[in-house]
């Protein structure tokens, strides 16, 4: 009874590690992702004649500009994976989104479907633009949005500070930021301006300023950026900033 309860134990055991093994071996089938330069993404898109290129970003986004021959599929869209089950996995994919989060989960997600490779652009069309790449957009983009005149003009505040939030409406961490500015103002006391710019209604204005991401947060004094920060930022962290300038 003893040599058949281990017998068994052994099986068992083997038929466990063959599992195993089958497993580790699926996973890493499973198409490797390259995290590449706005440069190296252009040099292989020319490199590479069939292939696609995937902006995962809002139809709104992708309307005011995007790269040529790309087609759009929304990350965030609830039939992303319905979406992206239509597209030919012989092919190799070129993804991308505004800063390079959005596109990196897609590009893991699609990963898992087999294609021969995926190539996912860093910076996103924020630092494809602002190195001033080709772009498909409607005409008269260029005039679209606020001009540096104006933006300029609503610096204009004496010897209060003005604080900049460049925001997107779909951009969640711009949402915990503005939550908080009342409450900056409220503590500075009429010696604190906040001006809000939308990175997606501006094109031609955040690149001027030479943003290539949201959030970001200018500061200045005098009509002189005086500090600035990418991405998030806590509401202890802005006050530290302020209070130092």
């Amino acid at each position: 009874m003893i040599q058949k309860s281990l017998l068994f134990i052994l099986a068992s055991g083997i038929a466990f590690a063959a599992c195993s093994q089958k497993t580790s071996s699926s996973e890493e089938t499973q198409t490797p992702v390259s995290h590449v330069s706005t440069a190296d993404f252009e040099k292989s898109l020319a490199s590479t004649p069939k292939r696609i290129i995937l902006d995962v970003r809002t139809p709104e986004e992708f309307a005011q500009n995007h790269l040529e021959g790309a087609i759009n599929m929304n990350v965030n869209a609830d039939d992303f994976y319905q979406q992206i089950s239509r597209l030919d996995t012989a092919q190799p994919v070129f993804v991308y989104c505004l800063a390079g989060s959005r596109s990196a989960r897609a590009a893991d997600i699609l990963a898992e479907k087999g294609f021969p490779a995926i190539y996912d652009m860093l910076g996103g069309m924020s630092r494809w633009s602002a190195e001033n790449r080709a772009v498909v957009s409607p005409e008269g983009e260029a005039q679209k949005g606020m001009s540096k005149a104006s933006f300029e003009s609503m610096l204009q505040a004496g010897d209060s500070l003005v604080l900049v939030d460049v925001y997107a409406k779909w951009c969640a961490p711009c949402k915990k930021i503005m939550a908080y500015l009342p409450d900056l103002e409220k503590e500075y006391n009429g010696k604190l301006k906040v001006v809000k710019v939308n990175y997606d209604d501006n094109p031609k204005l955040i690149r001027e300023l030479g943003l290539d991401n949201v959030p970001f947060l200018l500061v200045y004094r005098n009509k002189q950026q005086v500090w600035k920060h990418s991405g998030f930022a806590e509401k202890a962290a802005v006050l530290a900033a302020l209070k130092s300038l």
